[in-house]
């Protein structure tokens, strides 16, 4: 069965990743401009790196998620339209065979 789809999710993971992008934009301006020593410096551009890693990891498991759900539904949808038409076509063969051969000319 098909959900009701209205493409809010396309643009609340678009918010989503701007919103990370301008976060770790800043947060580097940030690092860069507060004085401290180089090897303090490193260890929070690492974290830093590791909790951008993390959250992109875990943005891109959850669009993959996504795609495959979207995926399933468009083939039990493509599944019930082929139904569809099939069944259609039976019909109207039934409909052409069983009908008398009237003449289109009148």
């Amino acid at each position: 069965m098909m959900s009701d789809y209205n493409g809010q999710g396309d643009s609340s993971w678009v918010n989503g990743f701007v919103f990370i992008a301008g976060f770790l934009l800043g947060a580097g301006t940030a690092i860069m401009l507060t004085p401290e020593s180089g090897t303090q410096l490193r260890g929070r551009i690492v974290r830093g790196a590791r909790t951008a890693q993390d959250e992109f990891s875990e943005m891109a498991a959850q669009t993959k998620e996504a795609m495959q759900t979207w995926s399933e539904e468009a083939k039990e949808t493509m599944k019930h339209a082929a139904t569809r038409v099939n069944s259609a076509v039976d019909t109207t063969k039934q409909a052409v065979k069983s009908s008398p051969h009237d003449s289109f000319d009148d």
